[in-house]
C-alpha cells in the first residue's frame, strides 16, 4: 500500500512539475552589452581574449539550468512521497482499538481511545437485529443459526444437601408436632405430620409421618461387653446403664452396632441420649460417625453440656444435627432460642418434653415458647415417655 502511495504522489508531482512554464533563456545569438572600458588600453584587450570563454559557459549554463530545477523538483517529490508513505505505514503497524469478538464478527461501532481505557459505542441496528434473530429461533426452533450466532450456555447450580449445610429450609422436621414414645414398646398410630421417636427395641419405623430411632451413649442393657467403663454419671447408676469410656474400644463397637441395626430396619433419624456425661469432642465423633452410616442426628439437652455455652453452641452448630429434644430442667425456650440463633440455625425445630410430675412446667414452657417459630411442648400422662399429649403444637 505503501509503494502506490508513493508512485501515486510521485507522479502527480511530477506532473505537476512538467506542467510549469519553462525558465526563459537568453537566445544564443543574443548579443551582450559591453562593460565601459575603465583602463584604456588594457581592459578590451583582456575582456576580447576572454569573450569567447565567458560565452560558451553562459551559453551551457542557459541550456542546462532548466534540466537542473526539474531533477531537483523530481527529488523533492519523491522525499514528499516517502515521508507521506511512511506516516501511513507507521498508522498501520500501530495495533486497532477495535477488534472483532469471535461471537460477534459484524459487531458495528466507533471505538474511542483515552489511553487508559477503551469505549466502543455499538450499532443499535446491529444489537435489533440479534435480538430479532433470538426471536426467531425461540419461536421455530427447527430453524438453523447463522454460524455466527452467539450460543446461549446452559448452567448448572449445585446445592449441598441439607445435611451437609444445616439449612433449615431443607429440614423436613420444621413445624411437625413430635411423639415422644421411648418408654413404649410399640410406636402406636401416627398421623402423617407426626414426628415419632420409637424406643430402643421397636424394631421398625412408624407406618406414618417420620419417626426417629432412640439410640444410647450408655451401654442400654449394661451388657458389659462395651468396656471399659466410667463411674461417674448419676443417670448410668440411676438406669443401671453402662457409662462407656470412649478411650476404649468399646466406646466405637457400641456405637457402630446401633448404627448398623438402625440403619437396617429403616431409620433415617437417631437421637443420641446422655451426651452430657462425655465431652463435646466425643460427642461431636459420635455425630459424624452416625453420618457415615447416613443417619440424621437429633441433639438430646445440649444445654447440660457443660463448659459454658461453647460447647452447647459447637453441639448444636454441627451440620448434622436437624433438631433438639429438651426435657425438664434441660432448658427454656428463650435460652433455646439463644442456642440455636448462636449455632446459626434460628428456625432449627426443638421439642419440650415432660412427663409425670412435669405438667406444670410443661404448660410454662408452652406459654413462653408460642413467642417462638418451630417450638412445641408435649406431655406423657402414662408413666416416663409411654404416650405423648400435645401442650402446644410448633407453629
Amino acid at each position: 500500500m505503501g509503494l502506490i502511495v508513493l508512485m501515486v504522489a510521485s507522479g502527480a508531482i511530477a506532473l505537476t512539475c512538467a506542467q510549469l512554464p519553462a525558465a526563459r533563456t537568453r537566445p544564443a545569438n543574443a548579443s551582450f552589452r559591453r562593460a565601459r572600458p575603465f583602463l584604456p588600453g588594457v581592459l578590451p584587450n583582456v575582456l576580447a581574449r576572454w569573450r569567447p570563454t565567458v560565452f560558451i559557459f553562459r551559453k551551457h549554463l542557459d541550456s542546462g539550468l532548466p534540466a537542473a530545477i526539474f531533477v531537483l523538483k523530481l527529488l523533492a517529490s519523491a522525499l514528499a512521497g516517502a515521508a507521506v508513505t511512511l506516516l501511513l505505514w507507521n498508522d498501520d503497524l500501530k495495533p486497532s482499538a477495535f477488534h472483532l469478538h469471535p461471537l460477534a464478527p459484524e459487531r458495528l461501532g466507533t471505538t474511542y481511545d483515552t489511553g487508559q481505557s477503551q469505549s466502543t459505542v455499538y450499532s443499535r441496528m446491529r444489537l435489533d437485529s440479534r435480538a430479532s434473530d433470538l426471536a426467531a429461533m425461540e419461536a421455530d426452533p427447527g430453524r438453523e443459526l447463522p454460524s455466527n450466532f452467539p450460543l446461549r450456555v446452559r448452567t448448572v447450580k449445585f446445592t449441598l444437601p441439607g445435611f451437609l449445610t444445616g439449612a433449615s429450609a431443607a429440614n423436613q422436621l420444621s413445624g411437625k408436632p413430635l411423639r415422644y414414645l421411648i418408654g413404649a414398646e410399640k410406636s402406636g398410630p401416627a398421623r402423617d405430620e407426626d414426628v415419632t421417636v420409637v424406643s430402643y427395641n421397636t424394631t421398625e419405623p412408624a407406618k406414618r409421618g417420620i419417626s426417629i430411632a432412640y439410640c444410647n451413649l450408655f451401654d442400654e442393657k449394661n451388657t458389659g461387653q462395651f468396656g471399659p467403663y466410667l463411674h461417674t454419671s448419676d443417670t448410668a447408676q440411676q438406669y443401671n446403664e453402662g457409662q462407656i469410656d470412649p478411650r476404649g474400644p468399646g466406646w466405637e463397637k457400641n456405637l457402630r452396632e446401633q448404627f448398623e441395626r438402625r440403619k437396617r430396619q429403616g431409620f433415617e433419624y437417631i437421637e443420641l441420649d446422655n451426651p452430657d456425661a462425655y465431652s463435646i469432642k466425643d460427642v461431636i465423633g459420635a455425630i459424624d460417625l452416625a453420618a457415615k452410616y447416613g443417619l440424621k442426628v437429633i441433639a438430646k439437652n445440649p444445654l447440660l453440656m457443660g463448659a459454658g455455652t461453647t460447647a452447647a453452641t459447637a453441639y448444636v452448630a454441627h451440620p448434622n444435627v436437624h433438631g433438639v429434644i429438651v426435657e425438664k430442667g434441660a432448658g427454656n425456650p428463650g435460652g433455646m432460642d439463644a442456642l440455636r440463633r448462636r449455632a446459626g440455625k434460628p428456625d432449627l425445630p426443638v421439642w419440650f418434653v415432660a412427663f409425670g410430675s412435669g405438667r406444670s412446667w410443661a404448660g410454662t414452657v408452652a406459654d413462653a415458647a408460642k413467642r417462638y417459630r418451630n417450638m412445641g411442648v408435649t406431655y406423657s400422662s402414662a408413666g416416663e415417655y409411654g404416650n405423648a399429649i400435645d401442650i402446644l403444637p410448633p407453629a
